[in-house]
């Protein structure tokens, strides 16, 4: 197979001199003035920083120790992360009663063991100082007393005058909640409860109302495909169910030498999501061509099937052979293909779902009988609120759990109709766009401080319990709910074992042995879930063909006027974590710039406009609804579309403003973080859709400098890695035709002219790094943050190219600009055994275990930086400056097990040698061997991909051993002889015969 050519960037997208105004007015200029007072300044701190005390840390021992407990020593709570609508079941890490660390459930049939970056992230939240402290009434800091009677004797009110009283949550997946949210509705007159989701997937759930004639989200079963049709859902990313998916997904791909297949994946986008990027054939079309493409594909499938389609007048269209390839594909899979879609179009989804029954998937891939509860939001119920609202008819409403004014388009209308409203009650964990208006403010602890339940898929509740006592003044949902509805709280442990009680242990009777509910209860406390009946029955429905619309014709294109997306990325997602740094710092996995959104356009469109990274642009609607941000040019991209990311813009995000180090050539942010993009989310018969609107771009003449992190660390020198007559060995692949031949007798390993210099008697520690598993979600990259203490040093230090990140993602694109593939590659510390960081340390601060780890010591490291430039893989990072800690609450989020850096100190990657120790401790403590597969780092404990693998590689029977000395595994600048621990497995694609005639790989 010939080399695939990898570029990491398009040429020429370094970052332009500085010769314009910035958009918040300032210069990005380094002047011979600013150059001698920042040396004078670097100078100076050094000399006052190697004078300085190191901090004192105090140890406070119990006054009287809990029983069973023992100072310094883990415990973990089987809880359920709360970070989106997914429901993953977490394993919660406590010392000292602190929680530090979230894992997956590895029982859990929905996280596996595995959780996304947001996730990870979630336990940073806990800690988060501008969370509410107390109720607000009006305002000014209450009481829970106080707030309880004033919305005790304002519903009491309201009861003798017989007003509208309106609950507005998103999906709610808690069984306990759900109940109580029914008591409460039914103590009025007039009551109703509007569910709705900030990303909204109504149209899915409407389009089976239509169809089946039952109102459902089914649970897609990626696993059990051979062939994936994605319609425009980054399942990977953001969609409603990433972990689950990605695990799933992965499962299907993940070939062995013996028998190498894998599933297929053809992606419809017009912008590069997530997803897209790991596609094996990819389709780019403007968002007015998506529908009328569907309804091509359904018509060839439904006639293959023997149950035509209507559609008469059906015009041709550009991207028939397209759909003549998918449809055929889709046939020959039958019941192992699955089609999926995020539009937000009805037509598009009954069409998804005609295709589906089509071809035999429900029962196989498609699960009806025990469907996703993880989205069920109604649009229509939340225009028909907004409706309410303006006509002034509403007399209380509570909003639980969301922010409208900042989720929903015309936000000004929205926040004058509450403003008529006689009592607006909010339970916002910190003061936001919509709780900023409210009558009264209470609080909702967080999930980690929490007593609650979850069933986020049909047959599936789990527990949500407390690993903390709440350290605010706030109080759960549930305690809020029983407050209005009886006029007294009670604990929401008893609420929830209440319901248990007499609602989900009837359902789980035939699940185990006959067991109290007491001891159905500590079982299911223990693992964290419980497997039990599905609340859905009945006879499977057929699906009403007359229900299915078909689109005759794609709508005309925009030009000379854009297609406007919007979307999620997978930090932000919905605006939710929008108060969480982690994830702002976060390179996003396919344009990786950080603490901003932007406006994307293909590299087409952006030589039409004269178009650069860091341009500001405006897009405004035609109804003069504009938005000012930055300009990047995005590879893979429709040329008629401009796409930009919600989540951000969020208020209260200033507090963001003066992250980083306070020193002379600091230039500090101004305002939120990012633009607010909600407000052009359009509305079509009560449905929000997100892609399609038309907009004008222009040009502002500013320039607003990305933080982008893609070349900051770039292995290729400045060439392109694969290409030239001295091509660099760092991404390789095979086709699984190369995996069906004759295995390959390695050559005998050249000698070497230097004897070996470390022995490794016992345990020699090494890594695998799946290329063909990884999908870039980037979640290693948090939980490696988490676990180490990496800090955030704030949109300008990026800039600059000072992240801390001890592993990155880099992104590697192969192809033309306009349809690029690409490929993911996580990149940490290699621990070289013949490690060019080593040789060129003066003071010995890094240097080489006896177990193959390269250690870094932090009280010896003066900071010469030679390591760094000596480093080949570019993994090493360096404390410029002491960043702050002056946070206390949020220092409880700091791992005890790893030191906190200083400044000119270099660290980098350990693989979690405190995890190495500690499994080793409870080996010898127990006196059993060191089991394969006992210690997990950070970054392969989270991955839904299961790319990671770690373990010993002087174990021949080892997991690690045996996929590092398999045909794919190779080593990354292998020529260097620095012979890293680390190994990769070569990507893997379809032969070109799978792609032109459908079979599967």
């Amino acid at each position: 197979m010939e080399p695939t050519r990898y570029w990491m960037s398009l040429a020429g997208d370094e970052q332009r001199p500085p010769e314009r105004a910035e958009a918040d007015g300032s210069a990005f200029l380094t002047t011979r003035r600013s150059f001698l007072k920042a040396a004078g300044f670097s100078v100076a701190g050094a000399l006052t920083a190697s004078c300085s005390r190191g901090p004192v840390s105090k140890a406070v021992p119990y006054i009287q120790q809990p029983e069973g407990f023992t100072p310094g020593r883990p415990v973990s709570y089987a809880s359920t992360c709360d970070a989106c609508e997914a429901g993953c079941g977490v394993i919660v890490t406590t010392r000292d009663g602190r929680p530090l660390k979230i894992e997956g459930n590895p029982d859990h049939p929905l996280s596996g063991g595995a959780t996304c970056a947001a996730g990870q992230a979630a336990i940073l939240g806990l800690y988060d100082d501008q969370r509410l402290h107390v109720p607000l009434h009006r305002g000014r800091r209450s009481t829970w007393t106080e707030v309880d009677q004033v919305v005790a004797a304002e519903l009491a009110r309201i009861r003798r005058n017989g007003g509208a009283v309106r609950l507005l949550t998103p999906t709610v997946t808690s069984p306990t909640a759900d109940a109580l949210m029914n008591a409460f509705l039914t103590s009025f007159a007039n009551a109703r409860r509007v569910v709705y989701d900030p990303i909204s997937s109504s149209a899915i759930l409407d389009a089976y109302a239509l169809t089946h004639g039952v109102r459902l989200l089914p649970r897609y079963l990626f696993d059990q495909a051979h062939l994936i049709v994605s319609f425009d859902a980054d399942f990977l990313g953001s969609w409603f169910s990433p972990v689950e998916h990605t695990r799933g997904y992965s499962a299907g791909r993940r070939p062995d030498e013996r028998t190498p297949t894998k599933s297929f994946h053809i992606h419809v986008e017009s912008r590069l999501s997530l997803t897209g990027s790991n596609a094996d054939h990819r389709v780019i079309v403007a968002p007015g061509d998506l529908a009328h493409l569907v309804t091509h594909v359904a018509v060839r499938v439904a006639d293959l099937a023997g149950m035509p389609l209507p559609a008469t007048g059906l015009a041709s269209s550009p991207l028939e052979a397209e759909a003549d390839t998918i449809a055929r594909r889709l046939w020959t899979a039958r019941n192992r293909g699955l089609v999926v879609s995020g539009s937000q179009d009805r037509r598009v989804q009954a069409l998804c779902a005609l295709i589906n029954y089509a071809i035999g998937a429900e029962g196989v891939t498609i699960d009806l009988d025990r469907p996703s509860y993880q989205r069920s939001g109604r649009d229509a119920d939340v225009a028909a609120l907004r409706a309410e609202l303006s006509q002034g008819e509403v007399a209380a409403l509570f909003v639980a759990g969301v922010n409208p004014i900042y989720d929903l388009p015309n936000a000004e209308t929205l926040a004058r109709d509450l403003g008529r409203v006689e009592l607006l009650v909010s339970t916002a964990q910190r003061v936001d766009e919509t709780s900023a208006l409210a009558t009264v403010v209470c609080p909702s602890s967080h999930p980690l401080e929490s007593w609650g339940d979850a069933e986020p898929v049909a047959g599936v509740v789990s527990v949500v319990q407390p690993t903390i006592l709440p350290l605010h003044d706030t109080r759960t949902l549930l305690e809020s709910l029983e407050a209005w509805t009886t006029g007294s709280p009670r604990p929401a442990l008893t609420l929830v074992r209440e319901h248990w009680e007499r609602a989900i242990y009837p359902r789980a009777a035939g699940t185990g042995q006959p067991e109290s509910f007491d001891q159905f209860w500590d079982r299911t406390l223990e693992r964290g879930f419980i497997a039990i009946a599905s609340r859905e029955g009945g006879e499977r429905r057929r699906l009403n063909v007359g229900a299915v619309d078909t689109v005759l014709q794609s709508e005309p294109q925009p030009t000379p006027r854009f297609a406007l997306v919007l979307y999620q990325t997978v930090a932000m997602l919905d605006g939710r974590h929008a108060h969480n740094a982690w994830l702002h710092e976060l390179p996003d996995p396919v344009t990786k710039v950080t603490w901003d959104n932007y406006a994307c356009f293909s590299p087409a469109a952006a030589r039409r406009l004269d178009i650069r990274d860091g341009d500001v642009v405006r897009v405004a609607s035609e109804d003069n609804l504009a938005l000012e941000l930055p300009a990047i040019v995005q590879p893979g991209q429709h040329d008629t579309v401009v796409a930009i990311a919600l989540g951000y813009g969020r208020a209260g995000t200033e507090r963001f403003n003066n992250i980083g180090p306070p020193w002379l050539e600091a230039r500090r942010r101004a305002g939120v973080v990012g633009v607010r993009a909600s407000g052009l989310i359009t509305a079509v018969d009560g449905t929000r859709i997100y892609a399609g609107r038309p907009v004008v771009v222009a040009k502002t003449g500013l320039y607003h400098p990305l933080a982008s992190t893609q070349t900051h660390h770039s292995l290729t020198g400045g060439s392109t890695a694969g290409a030239g007559p001295e091509a660099r060995s760092i991404v390789q692949e095979l086709t699984l035709g190369d995996l069906r031949q004759q295995p390959v007798v390695p050559p005998e390993p050249p000698r070497d002219l230097w004897p070996t210099d470390h022995p490794h008697p016992g345990h020699r520690w090494g890594m695998t790094v799946d290329l063909n598993a990884c999908t870039g979600c980037s979640a290693c990259v948090i939980a490696c943050q988490a676990e180490n203490n990496v800090p955030v040093v704030g949109q300008d230090e990026v800039r600059r190219g000072r992240e801390m990140h001890w592993i990155r993602i880099d992104r590697y694109y192969a192809g033309s600009e306009q349809a690029p593939e690409l490929l993911h590659q996580p990149m940490m510390c290699q621990h070289c055994e013949n490690a060019p960081c080593e040789t060129v340390c003066p003071v010995l601060a890094t240097v080489h275990s006896d177990e193959g780890l390269n250690e870094q010591v932090y009280n010896r490291c003066v900071g010469t930086r030679y390591c760094a430039n000596n480093c080949p893989y570019k993994v090493r990072r360096f404390n410029w400056f002491d960043y702050p800690h002056e946070d206390a609450l949020q220092n409880l989020v700091f791992n005890p097990n790893v030191t906190v850096r200083s400044r000119g100190v270099m660290e980098k990657c350990t693989l979690c040698v405190q995890r190495i120790e500690e499994a080793k401790i409870e080996a010898r403590r127990t006196g059993q061997r060191l089991a394969d597969g006992a210690i997990k780092t950070a970054c392969q404990q989270v991955c839904p991909a299961e790319a990671i693998v770690f373990g010993d590689l002087n174990d021949p029977t080892s997991r690690v051993a045996r996929l590092a000395g398999g045909r794919r595994a190779y080593r990354v600048l292998e020529d260097l002889n620095t012979k890293p621990a680390v190994r990769y497995l070569k990507l893997l694609r379809h032969d070109r015969a799978a792609d032109v005639d459908g079979r599967r790989g």
